[in-house]
């Protein structure tokens, strides 16, 4: 059964759509629009961010928000193990949206071509380099509640997880999932993809658990996985990962001031309100 991941207060009826089977397979699809014989069926998409998933889960319409909580999500975020035991997080990774059924896997991991990873490192924007020792101090760990406050294992997870959050306060984030699994004494567990080839550095998805799992970010997923579920955007669906607040006209509060406000005092009211909205 297709996941309904678009309220129906939202614009349009598929903002979101979901991508299940194969990542390899399935992104293709969903970047370009058009089904396996190459036929146009639907818009291009953006695969969801792993700071895309944590906004849903927080701000989604009732509706749809426990699909959103409930399933874990493949994210267009690529977890790039390198040859020395660092690690590059790469938001939006163009790799991962360039695949094919025909690209090379090694393990389950997307083997990248000669020059990438430096050329990856060179970036300056959309990318964050861990160093070895950073990958160790992180991988496994995640946030811990600390004389009620909840706090970053260390240093290195604090790194991961602004970047895969996009540099997002995410406290609030991590106590919805605490409640969601409360038997667990650590949150947003950080799991690195840590497969190479010989000399060659490979790319996995990130994937954001169900707040069930602890919501840990894993980098370890196959993207040869029949059971990968990616979730593609609308270009509309950037527009809604925060609820939009209406504000009302001048005349709008008028009428409601009316049922307790003496006619004589309106005039001084209209005044008064005039002025603040022309600021």
């Amino acid at each position: 059964m297709t996941l309904q991941l678009t309220g129906q207060s939202e614009r349009l009826p598929e903002l979101h759509r979901e991508f299940n089977g194969q990542p390899r397979v399935q992104m293709p699809l969903l970047v370009s629009g058009t089904d396996e014989k190459g036929n146009v069926v639907d818009v291009p998409r953006d695969p969801a961010s792993s700071a895309y998933v944590l906004e849903r889960r927080m701000t989604a319409p009732g509706d749809v928000k426990r699909a959103w909580q409930e399933k874990y999500i493949f994210t267009g975020d690529g977890s790039t193990a390198g040859i020395e035991g660092d690690h590059l997080i790469v938001l939006d990774a163009q790799a991962l949206r360039e695949m094919t059924p025909e690209s090379e896997l090694y393990n389950g991991s997307l083997v990248l071509p000669a020059g990438a990873w430096q050329e990856l490192k060179d970036q300056k924007d959309k990318v964050v380099y861990l160093t070895a020792g950073e990958v160790e101090e992180a991988h496994g760990k995640g946030y811990v509640k600390n004389k009620g406050v909840w706090t970053p294992a260390n240093k290195s997870v604090a790194k991961a997880w602004d970047a895969l959050g996009r540099g997002r306060d995410i406290s609030s984030y991590v106590q919805l999932v605490s409640e969601g699994s409360p038997h667990s004494n650590s949150w947003l567990n950080v799991y690195f993809n840590r497969t190479t080839k010989g000399d060659a550095p490979t790319m996995r998805p990130w994937v954001v658990d169900s707040i069930c799992g602890s919501s840990d970010a894993l980098g370890y997923s196959y993207l040869s996985d029949y059971y990968g579920r990616l979730v593609g955007l609308a270009p509309e669906a950037h527009e809604i990962t925060s609820p939009t607040i209406v504000q009302p006209s001048l005349d709008d509060v008028l009428a409601v001031c009316r049922d307790y406000v003496a006619p004589c005092n309106m005039d001084d009211l209209r005044t008064a309100l005039a002025a603040r909205y022309q600021k």
